[in-house]
C-alpha cells in the first residue's frame, strides 16, 4: 500500500501544492525527471563492450576507492581544524552521469552527478584536461548567452574563493583542489538545458557555473554537477526545496531508468530521518543494525555523529557501504553464521566476504538486514542491496570497513541504495527512502 501511495503521489506531484509553496510563486519550480546514466551502462560514452562483468565491478570499485581517498584528505584537514583547506576539497568519483546542454547555441555535455560537492562546472574552450571529454567542447566565446557577471567581493565569490585575491578585472577566479588533481577557472552565467522525461526539455536562463580552464583527474567528463546545499550550487540558486533520485540495478548494463528529480517539493514519506549537513555533504544517524529479528551487539556510540566523527554520509559516488570496523565485523560474523556451510566461501582477504554461487538462486531465503536510523526510520535491505555479483561464479558483500584512522564515519553507498527512491527535503531537513520501481518516474 505504501508503495502504491508513493507512485500515485509521484504521478500527481506536478498538480499538488502546499500552503508554503502557493504563497511564494517564485519558489515553485516545475518538476524535472532527468535520466542518470551509470558509468558502466551501455548508454554511457565510457561503455566498453569488451569488458567482462568482473572488469566492470573492478572499475566501479576503483572509482569508489578514489573517492574514499578524496574523503580521507577532507577528514584529515577537518581533524587538523584546517578549515581553509577543507572547503576547497570537492569529492569526486563518477558513478552516475548527467547529460545537459550548455550555452547558445546549446552544446551537449556529460557531467558527473555528485551529492558530495556543490559547484556545477564545465570545461570552457580548449582547456587543459578537456580534450578527453566524450562530448563536444563548450566554447564560452562562441555562446551568445554567456555573461561574465560574478565579481570578487560578492557573497557568492567570497564563499567559493574564501575571500581570495582579486585580479585587475575583478573576475571571480577559483581553484578547487582534490587528491588526483584540480580544476581552475572563473564564475560566470549561462543558459543550461536539462532533458526531462518524454524527451521534453527544461531551460534555466541564468545559472552561475564554473567555467574551467584547467582540469585534471575528473574521469574524462565535461565537468561536474554538484548537488550540495551551498550558495553556488544549482539547488540553492534555483531555490529548490530539495531533490530526489532513484537507482535501479547498476550491475545491468542495459538498465535505463536511474533518475534524478529536481524541482517541486520532494515527497517525504512516513519513513524519514533527520539530515544534517557537514561541509555541504548529507549525513544521517545510523543507530542500530539487525539481521532478520536479531539486533547486532554494537555500541550505538560508535555509529553516532559526535564532533567531527561518526554519522553516515549518504553518497552517490561510493559503490560499497562502509561501517566502523567493530560494526562491520559483527555484521560479517552474523552473515557467515546465517549462510553457514550451505555455500563455499571465496578467499579474498579479511575485509571482504565472498561466496561461490548466484545471488538470485542461493540467497532466496536470506533474511533482510535492516539499518535503523534516527526517529524509527528503518531501511530494509535485501540480498540484492547487500551483495553484488563479482564474477560469473561468485558474489561478494557490498559492505567494507570504515576504519577510524582512515574514515571516521559510515557511508551509505550506491549498491545499498538500489531500488530506493531517496528524497532530500531542505525545508524539514529530512531524508526519506521508499522502495519503488524507477520506471514509474518516466511513465
Amino acid at each position: 500500500m505504501a508503495k502504491l501511495f508513493l507512485v500515485v503521489l509521484l504521478l500527481l506531484q506536478p498538480y499538488l501544492t502546499t500552503s508554503n509553496f502557493a504563497s511564494n510563486p517564485e519558489t515553485k519550480k516545475s518538476r524535472l525527471v532527468i535520466k542518470m546514466i551509470h558509468y558502466e551502462s551501455i548508454k554511457s560514452p565510457f561503455y566498453n563492450p569488451k569488458l567482462t562483468l568482473e572488469d566492470r565491478v573492478r572499475k566501479m570499485n576503483q572509482r569508489s576507492e578514489a573517492r574514499i581517498s578524496d574523503l580521507m584528505v577532507v577528514v584529515s584537514n577537518i581533524l587538523k581544524k584546517d578549515s581553509v583547506e577543507v572547503q576547497i576539497y570537492p569529492v569526486y568519483g563518477a558513478q552516475f552521469l548527467i547529460p545537459l546542454k550548455n550555452g547558445t547555441p546549446p552544446v551537449p555535455q556529460i557531467l558527473i552527478m555528485d551529492t558530495g560537492s556543490f559547484l556545477l562546472w564545465v570545461h570552457c574552450g580548449f582547456t587543459i584536461g578537456g580534450e578527453g571529454s566524450p562530448a563536444p567542447l563548450y566554447h564560452n566565446a562562441d555562446s551568445s548567452s554567456y555573461v561574465e557577471d560574478v565579481y570578487c567581493g560578492t557573497s557568492m565569490c567570497d564563499f567559493l574563493t574564501l575571500k581570495g585575491t582579486c585580479g585587475v578585472s575583478r573576475r571571480c577566479d577559483y581553484t578547487l583542489n582534490y587528491v588526483t588533481g584540480k580544476t581552475e577557472g572563473h564564475l560566470a552565467s549561462e543558459v543550461v538545458t536539462f532533458q526531462s522525461k518524454n524527451e521534453s526539455e527544461e531551460t534555466i536562463k541564468r545559472l552561475v557555473f564554473g567555467c574551467s580552464s584547467i582540469s585534471r583527474g575528473v574521469d574524462r567528463c565535461s565537468g561536474v554537477l554538484g548537488l550540495g546545499q551551498r550558495p553556488v550550487s544549482l539547488v540553492s540558486q534555483q531555490n529548490y526545496t530539495g531533490f530526489s533520485y532513484c537507482i535501479g540495478n547498476i550491475s545491468d548494463v542495459n538498465y535505463d531508468s536511474n533518475a534524478l528529480v529536481l524541482g517541486d517539493k520532494p515527497i517525504i514519506e512516513e519513513i524519514s530521518t533527520p539530515i544534517f549537513m557537514v561541509l555541504g555533504k548529507y549525513y544521517i544517524n545510523l543507530e542500530r543494525i539487525s539481521v532478520g529479528d536479531k539486533f547486532l551487539d554494537i555500541d550505538p556510540s560508535i555509529l553516532k555523529r559526535i564532533d567531527y566523527q561518526g554519522g553516515m554520509f549518504v553518497d552517490s559516488g561510493a559503490t560499497s557501504s562502509y561501517l566502523p570496523e567493530i560494526a562491520f565485523k559483527k555484521l560479517k560474523e552474523e552473515i557467515k553464521s546465517v549462510i553457514g556451510t550451505s555455500l563455499k566461501e571465496v578467499t579474498k582477504g579479511p575485509e571482504q566476504l565472498c561466496y561461490y554461487g548466484n545471488i538470485d538462486r542461493d540467497l532466496q531465503r536470506f533474511p533482510k538486514i535492516t539499518l535503523h536510523f534516527a526517529e524509527n526510520a528503518d531501511m530494509e535491505l535485501t540480498a540484492e542491496n547487500l551483495f553484488h555479483k563479482a564474477s560469473n561464479n561468485h558474489f561478494c558483500l557490498s559492505v567494507k570497513i570504515s576504519e577510524e584512522e582512515r574514515l571516521p564515519f559510515s557511508i551509505l553507498g550506491v549498491w545499498a541504495q538500489q531500488y530506493f527512491y531517496i528524497s532530500f527535503d531542505f525545508d524539514s531537513m529530512r531524508l526519506s527512502f521508499s522502495r519503488i520501481d524507477c520506471d514509474f518516474l518516466f511513465d
